[in-house]
């Protein structure tokens, strides 16, 4: 093994620590010495890699945030009908949480830094992009008029609590197997419109 991909495990095993204690316990409430634990290397190892936990916290976010508004762009270039489109984002959305259950608990976090960064930095977010989706099929004639912003928090707001459900136990920790029921009511309350 070469030292390069040594390192590159390194930090990937950082971060990866990193994601599920920030998602599970919040940015403020661990320590760098925890991450270095959790990922099995020491302080010194991390701050090889980043400047600080804060520098590392928003690395994280920025790589979950960048995923989710990726994958909805991807659906809304895509050809069909905004409801086939919609439903496949909402099925690849479930799967990657039950690949990864951090990456959206993550996202719903509103800590300071994840706003600043987002607001400074000029990041897309997932919602801007769901909302451009959902606003595409009210221009393509398969949604009523409605407050997109509004719809998209709706959607959003729903699935990161199914991830926070699943994670506390009140729903199963596999969401795949609830996404026919989960593109139901979605759906429903994108065709409800004003």
């Amino acid at each position: 093994m070469n030292k390069k991909t040594h390192v590159d495990s390194k930090k990937k095993d950082i971060l990866q620590a990193a994601m599920c204690l920030f998602a599970t316990k919040g940015i403020d409430g661990i320590s760098v010495k925890e991450i270095g634990e959790a990922a099995g290397v020491t302080d010194a190892a991390i701050y090889k890699h980043f400047k600080s936990k804060d520098a590392m916290a928003l690395e994280v976010f920025g790589q979950y945030c960048n995923s989710y508004t990726t994958l909805i762009d991807f659906y809304r270039k895509q050809s069909g009908s905004f409801v086939s489109r919609f439903h496949q984002l909402v099925d690849e959305v479930l799967n990657m949480h039950d690949e990864d259950q951090y990456g959206l608990l993550l996202l719903s976090q509103h800590h300071e830094l994840y706003v600043e960064a987002s607001q400074s930095q000029n990041v897309r977010q997932p919602l801007e992009a769901l909302t451009e989706f959902i606003e595409q099929g009210i221009q393509q004639g398969e949604l009523p008029k409605q407050d997109v912003q509004l719809s998209g928090v709706l959607i959003i707001g729903a699935i990161t609590r199914l991830s926070v459900s699943s994670l506390e136990g009140e729903l199963p920790q596999q969401l795949a197997p609830l996404a026919a029921e989960v593109k139901q009511r979605l759906t429903a309350l994108l065709r409800k419109g004003l």
